[in-house]
C-alpha cells in the first residue's frame, strides 16, 4: 500500500492589475494624508482645494479590490475565516492605532483642521475608530457582514447596502466619526465579492480606448458634481464612487501591461506596511513647520504634498524592510495565531 499524494487544491495565480490597482489606491491615500498634514500648517497650495474631488477615487476602488480578493475565503467557517483574514489586521490596528495616538499626544498641536489625538483615543478606538486607521478596522466588519450575508441573494445585499451608502454619502446619516465612510463603502467590498468572477473575465478585454473614455467622463462628471454643489443629493457620490472603480480597475489593467509601472504593483503589494507608517513623518514634520511657523510661496507649497508622499512611503518601506520580521510589528507575536487546523485526509490505496 502507499499514499498518494494529496490533491491539489487549484490556486488562482497571482494577478498583477490588482496588485496595480492597490498600488493605485494607497499612493491616493497618502497623498490625501499629505495634503491634510499640510494644509493644516497653510502649505497644502493648489492641492488643498483639489483634495477632496479625489473622496471619490480612492477608498471605493481600496475596498472593491480588497472586495475581489475576498471572495475566495467568504465560504469558510467563521472561524477559519476570522484566523485567516481579521485577526492580523485587528491585532495590527490595536497596536497602531495606540502608537500613533501616543506619538501624536507628544508633538505639539498641529494645526488647524488636522487629526490631533487626546487620551480617550486609547480606550475608544472600537467605538470611535482611528481617524487615520479605521480601514484596517473596517475589513473584519465587513468580512463579517459578508459572511453573515453570504447566503442572501446578491441583488439584495448590494441594492441594502447601496441605500446605506447614499444615506451616509447624503448626510442623511451621519456621525462625525469614521463610521460614516465604512457605511459609504460597505457597498464596494460586498459588490466586488460577487462581481469579481465577472470582472477578471472582462479584464483581457480592457484597451486604452475604454480607460479614456471612463476617465473623461469621471472628470467631467466630478467637475460638474463640485461646481452644482451635488454632494449631499441622495446617490451622487454612489454614482462617481462606481464610476471612479472603473476608471480605476481599467487604468490598472493597461498600466499593469507596462514594465515600466511595475513599481506600482510592488507598492501593491505592500499596502499594509505603507498604511500604517505614512502618517508618522506627516505628523513629525506638520508639528515641526506649525512650530517654526514657516511659510513658502503659493506655487512651491503646491508641491510640497507629492513631496510628502513619496518620502513617507520611502520611510514605510524602509521600516518595513528592517522590521518585517520581528513578531508582533507587522505581523502577530505567534504564527500559532492565524493556524487553522484542518482534518487530515485519509490515505489512498494503489
Amino acid at each position: 500500500m502507499t499514499t498518494a499524494p494529496e490533491s491539489a487544491v487549484p490556486v488562482r495565480p497571482r494577478e498583477s492589475w490588482i496588485d496595480v490597482a492597490k498600488g493605485i489606491a494607497i499612493i491616493l491615500v497618502v497623498l490625501f494624508h499629505a495634503v491634510m498634514y499640510l494644509d493644516a500648517v497653510g502649505l497644502a497650495g493648489a492641492l488643498a482645494r483639489l483634495n477632496p474631488l479625489l473622496d471619490t477615487f480612492r477608498m471605493p476602488l481600496f475596498f472593491f479590490m480588497s472586495g475581489i480578493l475576498a471572495a475566495g475565503v467568504i465560504g469558510l467557517p467563521y472561524r477559519q475565516l476570522f484566523r485567516k483574514r481579521m485577526l492580523l489586521l485587528l491585532y495590527l490596528y490595536v497596536v497602531w492605532a495606540t502608537v500613533q495616538t501616543l506619538f501624536l499626544l507628544a508633538l505639539p498641536p498641529i494645526g488647524h483642521g488636522a487629526v490631533n489625538a487626546g487620551w480617550s483615543n486609547l480606550y475608544t478606538i472600537f467605538v470611535r475608530p482611528s481617524s487615520n486607521l479605521w480601514f484596517i478596522y473596517a475589513l473584519p466588519l465587513f468580512f463579517t457582514a459578508a459572511w453573515l450575508m453570504r447566503r442572501w441573494n446578491p441583488l439584495v445585499q448590494v441594492a441594502g447596502t447601496a441605500i446605506v451608502a447614499a444615506a451616509f454619502g447624503s448626510g442623511l446619516l451621519h456621525t462625525g466619526t469614521p463610521w460614516d465612510k465604512m457605511g459609504r463603502y460597505l457597498v464596494f467590498f460586498l459588490a466586488a465579492v460577487w462581481l469579481g468572477p465577472l470582472v477578471r473575465r472582462l479584464v483581457p478585454l480592457v484597451r486604452w480606448w475604454h480607460a479614456g473614455v471612463l476617465a473623461g467622463a469621471y472628470l467631467l462628471v466630478v467637475l460638474a458634481m463640485a461646481r452644482l454643489e451635488l454632494t449631499h443629493v441622495p446617490f451622487v457620490l454612489l454614482g462617481v464612487s462606481v464610476l471612479a472603480v472603473m476608471v480605476g480597475i481599467s487604468l490598472a489593467v493597461l498600466l499593469s501591461r507596462l514594465p515600466s509601472c511595475d513599481f506600482l504593483r510592488f507598492l501593491g503589494t505592500r499596502t499594509l506596511p505603507i498604511y500604517l507608517v505614512h502618517t508618522f513623518p506627516m505628523t513629525a514634520l506638520a508639528a515641526v513647520l506649525a512650530g517654526t511657523g514657516a511659510s513658502v510661496a503659493f506655487g512651491w507649497a503646491t508641491l510640497l504634498p507629492p513631496v510628502l508622499c513619496v518620502f513617507s512611503v520611502v520611510v514605510a518601506l524602509l521600516l518595513h524592510a528592517r522590521f518585517a520580521g520581528v513578531p508582533g510589528v507587522f505581523t502577530v507575536p505567534a504564527g500559532s495565531w492565524l493556524a487553522v487546523s484542518t482534518p487530515p485526509r485519509p490515505a489512498a490505496a494503489d
